[in-house]
């Protein structure tokens, strides 16, 4: 953005000591301290308006960022804790790591993936307590073949008790999800 601020506008040899001075060169410097003040009140506004924050939410939604350097960064996660009730959504705006133990057979949902073009990643770490031995997908899910309990084909996935990583992905806002598992069950 270029200021509008325009110092030049202002004679900075005006008035001229022990001479009579015209009152319009009074009134041309005054009116441009003015207008420059009115420019820079403008412009700090804009910019406290459109600023990266760091003390309150700045939201980049839809947003590029290039170029990017960064160093000890760290994730959020997001703990569903406990669920019992069979059913869990999995919302991409929770997070990119999110937790649960589940007691009961469970169905799960996805929600809010990023738009197509722009890659939606969760991983997704479960512990499986007694009760539970089966987890379902919906049909958007596509599992890999290292997926342990899965035949491929169905969207139910036969789990042990233990604790397991999976990796859902979507670059179509959802329409498809890849499934994968991160290595074997932590028992």
């Amino acid at each position: 953005m270029a200021s509008s601020i325009v110092p030049g506008n202002i004679d900075p040899t005006f008035p001229t000591a022990g001479q009579d001075n015209s009152s319009q060169g009074f009134r041309d410097n005054f009116n441009s301290i003015k207008n420059n003040f009115q420019y820079a009140k403008d412009e700090i506004e804009t910019l406290q308006t459109n600023k990266a924050s760091v003390n309150a939410a700045s939201n980049f939604t839809d947003n590029e960022v290039t170029r990017a350097k960064f160093k000890d960064t760290s994730q959020t996660v997001y703990a569903h804790g406990t669920v019992s009730s069979g059913n869990v959504t999995i919302d991409h705006e929770n997070g990119h790591y999110q937790t649960l133990t589940i007691t009961a057979d469970t169905t799960f949902a996805f929600i809010n993936f990023p738009p197509s073009g722009a890659l939606g990643r969760i991983i997704l770490d479960v512990t499986v307590s007694p009760g539970a031995t089966n987890l379902v997908f919906p049909s958007a899910v596509i599992k890999a073949d290292n997926v342990t309990g899965s035949d491929g084909t169905s969207d139910q996935i036969t789990v042990s008790l233990g604790r397991t990583l999976y990796e859902f992905m979507s670059p179509d806002g959802g329409t498809t999800v890849l499934m994968h598992q991160l290595g074997k069950s932590y028992e």
